[in-house]
């Protein structure tokens, strides 16, 4: 009897650390599952229980050695993969990872999957997260491992392949990932739109560009239009014309295909409850067919936003076409887009007054007109300089040069035969770091949405709460915060009415109906313009934006549909 009460007593001792572990109550946790192993000192689960509230408690040695010697005694590979994978998923919570944890994963042994073993929907979520959290470590091999031994018994499965696809290609594994997925997308699930979109990713990655091309149509013809959810309270269907990707590099869902770039993205995942939206890839020739079907929309949108792009090859004239023959009031029209280069945008700009536009020139970088090039570059912009493409966005292929002599190598090497180089005005904060401002112009309404920190002048947003928090620590006293949310918040009485009108004169002087404006604060009072065009994501993400400030987004998107929308019913 005294053996049973033990037992009774300590699986409630247990069952009551546990919902300690569950409440965040740490320290009591681990101070009971230290005295349940003391007569349980064999138990798996308890040493690993213990080692994640070790962890958490930031208690890394003890939690080191309560993982091993979980491990150590737990053989069954299932099991294994669960205590490794929870350690490594809890490690990655971490704001700081120390050097003895990741030492730890050195020679760690990362059994296979048991091929007598089923995997059910929560093993295989689970080794995928651990699949995940290897290569975000930097183990590649160990985690192609593991999946190729998940492979063995499910080469055939083409919901498997579809979501194991993205880990293989990130892993280093697309040529065999692509092996597995050509006998699908030839037979029976030719057309399967996620299993051709793993595909030509796969394709991408494996560097067979050919194939790659291919596949990356197929998915488009595959998918042509997408129609987000149906919800209740939906008021109007919108248009949107998307880019489809002439290379697919990432393994998307068709959802994110559709909506992956710039604000309409954001407002298919933000606002589908009140507006449902129908994206369309104007190049896929089955999109007339599939449109037929569908009901029609009340107002498009234009998501092809690059102006630079436009200009190239008659894409303005086939888009701008396809918009037309829609018969709907088009927001953001081709037409107008095209106005919008950096360059246009600078000579539109000049002569506002509290406004500072960059010099900026277009060059031709040819070999016999370098030296030329140089000089004119030097006597009009001056060093540092700007370059960059004129056909990439959020800071792709821009750099900051310092001298002449860094700008021969560059041109020298440099892909592109056309750039553009900026006059580069240094506005660091007194700490030294940078700083950027996004406004949202929306239907002629201006919303001060977004201010961004960087440790270098090229400042954008970083997804990363860690890296965020890391990058304000220049900002010990708040200053440079409080400053930043004074703005957002009170634009008029912190910014003052000169830079305000400023602001505002290039709201009204960018012919489009809803786009971003990129800036800083210039010491004196006035404003640094970096960039205006529709290409900008105003995000509306809750937990880093003002929920005044996404509200009043949300608002002004609302005015503009009803508006456009009442164009054409005129």
């Amino acid at each position: 009897m005294t053996k049973i009460a033990d037992k009774i007593t300590q699986s409630a001792t247990q069952e009551r650390a546990i919902a300690l572990h569950q409440e965040g109550k740490l320290a009591e946790a681990a101070a009971m599952y230290e005295t349940l192993l003391r007569t349980e000192a064999a138990n798996a689960d308890l040493w690993w229980l213990l080692s994640i509230a070790q962890l958490r408690l930031d208690r890394s040695q003890e939690a080191l050695a309560s993982w091993r010697k979980c491990l150590s005694i737990e053989t069954a590979a299932p099991l294994r993969l669960r205590n490794i994978a929870n350690f490594l998923l809890t490690m990655q919570k971490k704001d700081e990872i120390e050097t003895q944890l990741l030492e730890s994963l050195d020679g760690l042994d990362i059994p296979d999957w048991p091929k007598d073993v089923p995997l059910d929907p929560d093993g295989q979520a689970m080794v995928m997260a651990l699949a995940r959290s290897l290569i975000d470590f930097g183990r590649k091999e160990a985690a192609l491992r593991l999946l190729d031994s998940l492979l063995a018994d499910r080469s055939g499965d083409p919901d498997f392949l579809a979501a194991i696809a993205p880990l293989m290609i990130d892993a280093g594994g697309a040529d065999r990932i692509l092996e597995l997925l050509r006998p699908l997308t030839s037979g029976q699930h030719r057309d399967r739109s996620d299993l051709l979109i793993a595909h030509a990713a796969a394709a991408t990655a494996a560097l067979h560009n050919e194939e790659a091309k291919s596949m990356s149509v197929r998915a488009r013809e595959a998918t042509p239009v997408l129609l987000t959810s149906e919800m209740p309270n939906q008021r109007m269907l919108i248009g949107v014309l998307n880019v489809a990707p002439r290379l697919i590099k990432n393994v998307f869902l068709p959802a994110h295909l559709h909506f992956h770039a710039n604000t309409p993205a954001t407002l298919a995942a933000k606002m589908n409850d009140e507006f449902r939206f129908l994206s369309i890839f104007p190049q896929a020739d089955s999109a007339k067919d599939a449109l037929a079907v569908l009901p029609r929309p009340r107002v498009i949108i234009n998501n092809w936003v690059n102006p630079e792009i436009l200009a190239r090859d008659e894409a303005l004239d086939f888009i701008a076409g396809y918009a037309d023959g829609l018969g709907l009031p088009v927001i953001n029209h081709p037409r107008k887009v095209i106005l919008t280069t950096r360059q246009r945008n600078a000579e539109r700009l000049a002569g506002i007054p509290n406004l500072l536009v960059p010099r900026i020139l277009r060059i031709i970088n040819e070999p016999q007109k370098r030296q030329l090039l140089m000089r004119l570059i030097g006597e009009q912009l001056g060093f540092p300089v700007i370059i960059r493409s004129p056909f990439t966005q959020e800071g792709v292929a821009t750099v900051k040069v310092e001298t002449p002599d860094e700008l021969a190598t560059y041109l020298s090497t440099a892909t592109e035969p056309q750039l553009y180089a900026i006059q580069y005005i240094h506005n660091p904060l007194p700490e030294g770091a940078y700083r950027k401002f996004r406004a949202a112009v929306i239907g002629g309404e201006m919303i001060l949405l977004q201010a961004r920190f960087g440790v270098v002048w090229n400042v954008h947003r970083t997804p990363d709460p860690k890296v965020r928090a890391k990058l304000m620590t220049f900002d010990a006293k708040g200053a440079a915060d409080a400053f930043a949310l004074k703005v957002l918040r009170r634009p008029e009485e912190t910014l003052g009415t000169p830079a305000m009108s400023a602001l505002r004169e290039i709201s009204v002087r960018t012919p489009l109906d809803f786009f971003g404006i990129d800036f800083d604060v210039l010491p004196d009072g006035r404003i640094l313009y970096f960039e205006t065009n529709a290409a900008m994501n105003f995000g509306l993400r809750e937990k880093e934006d003002l929920p005044e400030v996404i509200s009043a987004a949300k608002n002004a998107f609302r005015r503009l549909f009803e508006k456009s929308a009442s164009r054409g019913a005129s």
